[in-house]
């Protein structure tokens, strides 16, 4: 779950934003724990909005800085031990008021949340007794139909829908999204920013198609990432070599194991297990294609980090965002799972030369679309509206939480 703490302006005010996530720790350390991309995207945005001279804080578990160490440009700040207290109760006892505390000691202009959950209507509320404006990032296509209840239950469910209600805006990772969030609430503010992604600007060439031997699949095992049709088309399609990098949810549904299981016998497919961040790169790039068999995202970073490396994308058409993929000739972007098997095998054997200039288109347009300075630049101004008053630097009342940018302090 995530807060963001955003600062803005293009006059050189700082405006103070704040974000909430319990798995970026473990992000941080580059732990083999199951992350989901808002915490991906969130450490990009926090990176660029600090480089560009902007203040953002997270909030996160208490004995977070003992396990993460030094040295980290983002700012965490502690609350509560998930770990101890009852399962329901300690919502009440011990994580809304702590939460609560450390968002008022860090005086945020404003705050930025994405993953749906009981938090969202949590920090919406905090938010609101605060003064400050509440702002939900959409991470997923199921955050604005009825697809949001999938995973959460009854009291997560309305939780999440207050937050919404009383959400100053939204941030949609496409138009999709902010078509389904404008019917749904008339007159607020709804802004479509794109995933950002760090590319060196002098990133390594995409290798040619000689070296790459094998169908990349990425993520980790869930309903949502559909492992029974990457089970199908690795059936349909024998004579390519699949590999496979992930490990189950911690509330990995049967089908999903079951799929993950049928994959393990496959003479074709090799399940590689969790990949460090520091090893994707180098996954991505030895791969003919990224394959994506997900039911529904909202804007992949791994599609994006798969880009970089000159990797082009294989997946469905409701997956493909504002679809990049198939304006933009970026692999294949095929209407049904029939279509993905034949867009797969087509990718597979194309001709060296073809497929070498593919690579380099896909690195072009990374380059060209998703610099985080650039989306970091759109994100501040879609938020600048939403904070009249700014309350600009951190003045030394609030320095036990935050000791100057890129250090990290205690809000237990």
């Amino acid at each position: 779950m995530a807060l963001l703490a955003v600062a803005m302006s293009c006059s050189g005010l700082q405006v103070r934003i704040l974000s909430i996530d319990f798995t970026l720790p473990y992000l941080l350390k580059d732990e083999n724990y199951p992350i989901g991309g808002w915490a991906i995207e969130l450490s990009i945005w926090l990176r660029a909005l600090e480089n560009a001279g902007h203040e953002t804080a997270v909030l996160t578990w208490k004995g977070a800085l003992d396990h993460v160490g030094p040295g980290q440009q983002i700012r965490l700040i502690e609350t509560y031990d998930p770990a101890r207290g009852v399962r329901v109760a300690k919502w009440f006892y011990s994580y809304i008021p702590k939460v609560w505390a450390a968002t008022r000691r860090y005086r945020p202009d404003i705050i930025v949340m994405g993953a749906r959950g009981v938090q969202t209507g949590i920090m919406a509320a905090i938010a609101n007794q605060l003064g400050i404006p509440f702002v939900y990032r959409v991470v997923s296509d199921a955050d604005v139909d009825e697809r949001y209840k999938i995973g959460l239950r009854r009291y997560e469910q309305l939780s999440y829908s207050w937050g919404q209600h009383r959400s100053a805006g939204f941030l949609c990772q496409n138009g999709y999204q902010r078509d389904q969030l404008a019917a749904q609430f008339p007159g607020k503010p709804i802004h479509v920013i794109h995933n950002p992604i760090a590319m060196a600007e002098n990133a390594t060439a995409p290798l040619p198609r000689a070296k790459r031997g094998y169908v990349a699949w990425l993520g980790v095992f869930r309903y949502p990432k559909n492992l029974p049709l990457l089970l199908q088309l690795a059936r349909e399609l024998p004579s390519l070599k699949f590999r496979v990098a992930g490990t189950p949810s911690r509330d990995a549904d049967q089908a999903t194991l079951d799929a993950v299981n049928g994959l393990r016998q496959l003479p074709n497919v090799e399940l590689v297990g969790y990949i460090r961040r520091a090893d994707i790169q180098s996954f991505l790039s030895e791969a003919a294609m990224l394959l994506c068999t997900s039911r529904y995202e909202g804007f992949s970073n791994v599609f994006l980090e798969a880009l970089a490396t000159g990797t082009p994308v294989v997946t469905r058409r409701p997956v493909d965002p504002d679809l990049i993929v198939l304006r933009h000739a970026l692999g294949g972007s095929a209407e049904d799972e029939a279509g993905l098997s034949r867009s797969v095998k087509a990718i597979w054997d194309m001709d060296a030369d073809e497929y070498n200039a593919l690579a380099q288109r896909c690195q072009i347009y990374v380059r060209a679309n998703h610099s985080p300075a650039v989306k970091a630049r759109e994100l501040i101004a879609a938020l600048t509206p939403l904070v009249p008053n700014p309350k600009g630097p951190m003045l030394d009342s609030a320095t036990p939480v935050g000791a100057g940018p890129g250090s990290c302090a205690s809000g237990a």
